[in-house]
Order: structure tokens, then sequence, then C-alpha cells
């Protein structure tokens, strides 16, 4: 936002009211230069209440007192100066008002006032506490339930104890390897305890960076510690990875620097709303030359592509993983090269290709497949970006590919593995599912992957309508 107060003030006479809400918090207590002088403005509050306490005693103190009140409020600019200096503000032009309580209505409506009267740019400062007035969220030191589900009201927990999720499962899968590879450090945007490095940060605080609610920042400063000889592992939402894009691409691809990307709650989120399902990685991502993405479908392959990917020197990585309870453990049948095959069909008929935790569901629509008459065999590629040249030797067995993801389908897995077939001559269609909107209706998750036509019925009605019955295999041209 530098930029755009920067902006602001260049304009004499601009009527912009700046309102300021500090909570001492984004998610994570707020850190960095600018919270130190909120910091300082806010502990020096006191003058305030002083001249509230002023008015009050001193003007019901006949004419006298009212005299001696007229000259303290006169004075006011000068003691808070002296109080809560504001060079920040001042040198970009902006005018301040404030510290001022920002539960007290009465003196919030006043500062407007004056703020929108004041005819040129001004900030309010209003200080208040997340959670005040309920005593869970008070007490909650993590987030003030920031977020939360079904909670008992009495207490603020949760109604219905959630399994492990993948957040902290990730979390545990980073300690463990950081006690291995000493070059491993981790990287936060305000957001410790919601990405799953809370236990990091507690056993390896050298190691451990949070750079505030700063992507770009955040991205730009693992390319400097990447080429510092560290393995920097970037933990944020799969959404506000979008903000970071150019960082990805021209800090990290271009020097082909070893950095983990983490995008935790990519794909359908659903509960968040529009703004924070991340269904643009997959789409997004693909045009990043070198990097390599991969999409574990339980703890299993999360520990095994975690591992691989911070052993990755010369190329940036990613690892997506959805909200919520990890899911259950899926065993391959086998492995064919990088991909993981987890359920083998009798006989040439579709090849699903599951993106990450999508694996469950392409499971599922095998079985009401089979039952239909329509073989399915479904793997796991394990790594989409790039996608393993085993694809291509399997599709080839086939009358038909699907894949299916829980992002976007225009760019997306199902769009590259079109191109690699057509690249290889290889005749066999392909039919992507996915999100066709990237700003889906509020909902669970269930209910938008559901209305995106990605549940298992939806994905086996339509490969049966697609694959008739005793359809012949495909050939190269």
């Amino acid at each position: 936002a530098w930029e755009a107060l920067n902006n602001i003030a260049a304009a004499p006479g601009r009527p912009v009211v700046i309102v300021v809400n500090d909570n001492e918090r984004s998610y994570a207590p707020t850190v960095g230069g600018l919270a130190q002088h909120l910091a300082a403005l806010r502990t020096h509050a006191g003058y305030e209440r002083l001249l509230g306490w002023g008015k009050q005693t001193l003007g019901g103190a006949g004419t006298p007192g009212r005299a001696v009140y007229r000259t303290l409020h006169a004075a006011k600019e000068g003691l808070k100066d002296a109080l809560a200096p504001q060079p920040l503000f001042a040198d970009l032009g902006l005018k301040y008002l404030g510290p001022i309580d920002g539960h007290d209505v009465p003196a919030l409506e006043a500062a407007f006032e004056r703020a929108k009267d004041h005819g040129e740019s001004v900030i309010v400062h209003c200080i208040t506490r997340k959670g005040l007035g309920y005593a869970p969220a008070e007490q909650d030191d993590e987030d003030h339930l920031h977020g939360v589900g079904a909670i008992d009201p009495r207490t603020g927990r949760p109604l219905r104890p959630g399994g492990t999720s993948w957040s902290a499962a990730f979390g545990r899968e980073l300690v463990s390897l950081a006690a291995q590879h000493r070059e491993i450090v981790a990287i936060t945007a305000a957001m410790p305890g919601s990405v799953g490095l809370r236990d990091f940060a507690a056993r390896y605080p050298e190691r451990f960076f949070d750079v505030g609610i700063a992507e770009q920042h955040a991205v730009a400063s693992a390319a400097g510690l990447a080429m510092a000889g560290l393995h920097p592992v970037v933990a944020v939402y799969g959404t506000f990875l979008n903000r970071a894009l150019d960082q990805v691409l021209m800090d990290l691809a271009l020097h082909r620097l070893g950095a983990t990307l983490v995008l935790d709650r990519s794909g359908v989120t659903g509960d968040d709303g529009p703004s924070h399902n991340g269904l643009w990685d997959l789409a997004m991502l693909q045009a990043v030359p070198g990097l390599r993405i991969a999409a574990p479908r339980d703890v299993r392959t999360l520990h095994e592509e975690l591992g691989e990917a911070v052993s990755i020197t010369d190329a940036p990585t990613v690892l997506r993983y959805p909200r919520g309870a990890v899911a259950p453990t899926l065993p391959a049948v086998r492995r064919v090269g990088g991909v993981d095959v987890l359920r083998e069909a009798h006989g040439a008929g579709v090849l699903l290709i599951a993106v990450g935790t999508m694996a469950s569901v392409a499971l599922e629509a095998a079985e009401l497949c089979a039952a239909q008459g329509v073989e399915v065999t479904v793997v796991d590629p394990r790594w989409v970006k790039p996608l393993p040249g085993e694809l291509v030797e399997l599709a080839a067995d086939h009358v038909l590919v699907a894949t299916v993801e829980d992002g976007l389908r225009t760019g997306g897995v199902g769009a590259t593995v079109a191109q690699a077939l057509h690249e290889a001559d290889l005749q066999v269609p392909v039919r992507a599912f996915g999100v066709s909107d990237g700003f889906p209706e509020q909902g669970t998750r269930a209910e938008v992957l559901a209305e995106a036509g990605l549940t298992a019925r939806s994905v086996a009605e339509a490969l049966v309508t697609a694959v008739p019955v005793g359809s012949s295999r495909p050939g190269r041209t």
C-alpha cells in the first residue's frame, strides 16, 4: 500500500480518509517497522484520556476551569507531537488523527467528522482488540478465533473434533526434515499457525522468518536465501500466491533456485468464500519454466513428495493440498516410473488421471463405471508438472483419457495432458474434469465440488456416456 499512500498524498486537497484498524495483529501479531511505529503511537494513547478527563473535570469548574481546558485543548497538537511522534505520516503529507479507541462509537464518529471536514488526506488511527467481548476469542492466543466453524458458544471449541489437518501433517514433516537438513529454513506471511509452522518456529527460531502479510517479499527473500545456499520453504494459502507470481517467475525460476512453495488450502476451499478458493495455481504455474508441482493424495505421499521437493536445488518446487483433514491412505497397486497406479482396469477403457486428493473421487467413480460395464484405470502422477512420461505410454492402452482436478479446467492439468498426447501423436480423446468458474459461489467444499461436477457420480456418468461398451483400442498416427 505504500505506492497508494504516496500517490494519495501527492495532490493537496484530495479528500481521502484512511482508517487504520490497529489491533496489533494480522492473522498473527504484526511485525516490522510500521508495526513498531504504530505500537509507539498506541502506547501514548493516554493523552486522549487526559484530554477527556480535562473536559469533564475542568468543564464543570465554572469559567476559570473552562479557560484552563481551552488552553489545554489548544496545546493538544503540541502534546500529541511530544508524546506520539508522527514523522512517518507527516513525511508522506498525510494528516493524522488518533490514536482513538475503536470500540468507542461516539469517539469514532467525532474523529470521522473531523477527518471529513478537514478537506485533505487524513489517517484515522483506531485502536481495537481482536475478539473483544467474547472470552473464548480473547483467550485464543493463536488467532483470536479468526476463522471458526461450528463451535460451542460457551467454550469456543469445535462441536465436532476434526482429524489431523493437512497443515498439521505438513508441519510435522517439515520439522522432521529440518532435523536432517540444516539448510532448510521456513518463511510465512503472517500465518505461522494457520499453515502449520508454529512447531517449526518454536524448534528452530533462528531458521524461521515471518515477513508479515507480504507474499511478494516472502518469495523474493526466499530467492535471496536460496542464493546463499539455504533451501527456503515458503508456506502460504494457495490463493495468496497469486500476489507473488512475478517473484516466482523472475526471482526463483529465472535463476533456477531451489526453493519450495507449500500451498495450503489449494483447490476448492469453499467455506472461506470466492476470494479464498485456491483454484489458480495449477493453471497459473504451468507457464513458469522449470518449476515442478507435486500434489500429494495422503500423508504417505506428502512425506515422499516434500522430501523430494527439498532435495531439488536447481528449480523451484510447489507442494499443494486442500483445506481440512488429511485423506485416508490410498495405497498404490504398483508404480510405473513416477506414476502410482491406484486401480487397474481389465482391458482397454478409461485412463483416469487423479490430481492429489481427487484420487478418492476418481476411485469411487471407477467403481461406479465398472458396474456399468466401463473399465477404468486410475493413476496418480504425483508430480503434475512436468508430467511423467509414463502417462503417455499408459494412455496408449486406453480409448479415453480423463483428468480430475480441483482447479481451473482452463490451462490446468487436463489441458497439459491433452497437449502432451498431441505432441506424442497419440490419437486418444481427453476429457478434463475441473472447475469452470474461478469465482464459485459461497458454499462448503462439498457443495462447490458438486456444483462443478466433481463428484464421483457426476464423473462416472460422464465417462459412461463418453465410452461405449466394447470400444476398440486407440493407436498412434
